[in-house]
């Protein structure tokens, strides 16, 4: 797909399917990876750009309406790697947003304003595909790949404050597991973001990874939703994505718990 026509061509599970699409950039097992977009320059478009070296994608949807209600999906587009800022963005890095703790370049994120579905009244003129008044749902992802090694429970964490989001339009951060084969969600944890107070606050998204989810796409990252192109902006920072260190008692724990079932069935056994 051609940076052309990406733009024209959830808070529920269902919104973030189809970008399993897009192709995991890492070997085949998790890594740490943090970001505090210092350094990185604003407003540099179309990929390559600070953003795409560092592996972030995007995807897009139309929703006949808020897709935190009742929706129906009209169509969707991508993958692509992200713009930084326009043309054709729906993130940028942006500065003099940060705090102390989050220094002077952040991450904006926002819905696709490129794209003319979201415009109020009928076509002029009319025609397909134009179609209008759609929600438009834009995600920005990083996106690795599941290991044998990496059972166990892993965390996004992030660092964000509302930007210029307003009625009409949501926002969210997930994590979550998609079949590498068809695509379809095994895990997904999601924080909303529409009602971020102004402040910076710090948020944690915890998901479990098991034995099954082997070969899965792990993905994690950030939705922006609007209609009518109302503002819909957050800013994110200090993003990391880890593995959750479990106390030794923790393990202990759990490996009694397994003897336990063992010595379980095994005097059932004996019972028969």
């Amino acid at each position: 797909m051609t940076h052309n026509n990406f733009y024209k061509s959830s808070l529920t599970a269902l919104l973030l399917l189809a970008a399993a699409a897009f192709a995991p950039t890492s070997s085949a097992a998790l890594t740490a990876y943090s970001q505090d977009f210092e350094g990185m320059t604003t407003n540099q478009g179309w990929p390559p750009n600070d953003l795409s070296d560092d592996g972030w994608g995007i995807y897009g949807f139309a929703w006949d309406a808020d897709p935190t209600g009742p929706a129906n999906l009209v169509y969707e587009y991508g993958p692509n790697d992200a713009a930084n800022g326009e043309p054709g963005s729906i993130q940028s890095v942006a500065t003099g947003q940060g705090g102390p703790e989050q220094g002077n370049v952040v991450l904006a994120k926002y819905s696709d304003y490129n794209n003319p579905d979201q415009s109020q009244g009928p076509c002029d003129p009319p025609s397909v595909p134009c179609v209008p008044n759609l929600y438009i749902q834009a995600i920005t992802f990083q996106t690795q790949e599941i290991a044998a090694g990496d059972a166990g429970v892993w965390r996004f964490a992030y660092d964000a404050k509302i930007g210029n989001l307003v009625a009409d339009s949501s926002a969210s951060a997930y994590i979550q597991t998609l079949d590498s084969t068809f695509g379809f969600q095994k895990a997904v944890v999601v924080n909303d973001s529409t009602n971020l107070p102004i402040e910076w606050g710090t948020y944690t998204l915890d998901l479990l990874i098991d034995s099954t989810m082997v070969g899965d796409i792990l993905q994690f990252g950030f939705s922006a939703t609007s209609t009518a192109y109302r503002g819909s902006g957050v800013f994110y920072d200090n993003l990391s994505f880890s593995q959750v260190p479990l106390p030794g008692a923790v393990w202990l724990f759990g490996s009694g718990l397994i003897g336990l079932v063992g010595v379980a069935r095994k005097r059932k056994s004996n019972l028969i």
